[in-house]
């Protein structure tokens, strides 16, 4: 009898416990609400619970549960502070190139003579190209959120004909440019006076034979606010040859670049 009667009380005290619960919808606007679930899970009571859908917080648990995380929103869920990113770039970058391709006019073409009545053209070009690659970038962003900054060069690339133009067999390489992007996310979170920056980059660079390649990678930067920080540096060279009857080209690029982003606060 005396077993029942302590069962029964604790019937009541789990319905009494489960009745003091209530849910409640909490909307954050500075951040995903997923990024508070763990900060606002240490402090429930037992049998409390915590979860996020989109941009609320939903929380079932007693009027002092319900009270903590009202005071938690009230001082962390404030409108998220505006940061200027700047992203700067500078090195060197040389190009030369140099060729030789004929011309021949109409009629028997044979390796190292021109027959009688035609008349055969040389072309030999040289060119070089030194300067500097220097560039300033800035955007604006949010603490913790993510902003995408991109910059790019264009990388000559080499395409060879051959055919009939106005009564003349010719033949060699004309030179395009194509745009070869590099790009990043930057996750900018702010501690005080200093800063945490996320990098997640894309980079692609030429090969030769008009191949190019595409390479990901992710950091993380610390430093002070206000301070350059070192993201990455480039430094090489690399060259292509193409050989066809009658002609041959040769384009050698060397780069020295280094690039650095700090984060300043705006507001």
């Amino acid at each position: 009898m005396r077993s029942a009667f302590l069962l029964l009380l604790c019937l009541l005290a789990g319905i009494a416990a489960a009745q003091s619960q209530r849910v409640e919808t909490f909307v954050v606007r500075s951040q995903p609400a997923a990024a508070l679930v763990e900060v606002v899970r240490p402090m429930l009571g037992d049998g409390a619970a915590v979860s996020a859908f989109r941009d609320r917080l939903i929380v079932n648990g007693s009027a002092d549960d319900l009270a903590r995380v009202r005071q938690l929103l009230a001082d962390l869920d404030r409108p998220p502070r505006r940061l200027l990113i700047e992203v700067r770039q500078g090195g060197s970058l040389s190009l030369s190139s140099s060729g030789i391709g004929y011309g021949v006019d109409t009629g028997n073409v044979e390796i190292g003579s021109t027959a009688p009545g035609n008349r055969a053209e040389v072309r030999v070009g040289v060119a070089e190209t030194r300067g500097r690659n220097d560039s300033l970038q800035r955007v604006q962003a949010l603490d913790g959120r993510a902003a995408f900054i991109r910059s790019g060069e264009d990388v000559p690339v080499y395409q060879g004909y051959q055919g009939v133009y106005g009564g003349r067999v010719v033949q060699g390489f004309q030179m395009q440019y194509r745009n070869t992007g590099s790009g990043f996310y930057a996750l900018p979170r702010v501690h005080g006076d200093r800063v945490t920056v996320e990098i997640h980059q894309q980079h692609e660079r030429p090969l030769s034979n008009n191949r190019f390649a595409t390479q990901q990678a992710s950091t993380v930067l610390d430093g002070a606010i206000g301070q350059w920080l070192t993201l990455g540096s480039v430094s090489g060279s690399d060259s292509d040859r193409r050989n066809a009857i009658g002609g041959h080209y040769q384009t050698r690029r060397e780069q020295d670049r280094v690039i650095e982003l700090r984060v300043l606060t705006v507001d």
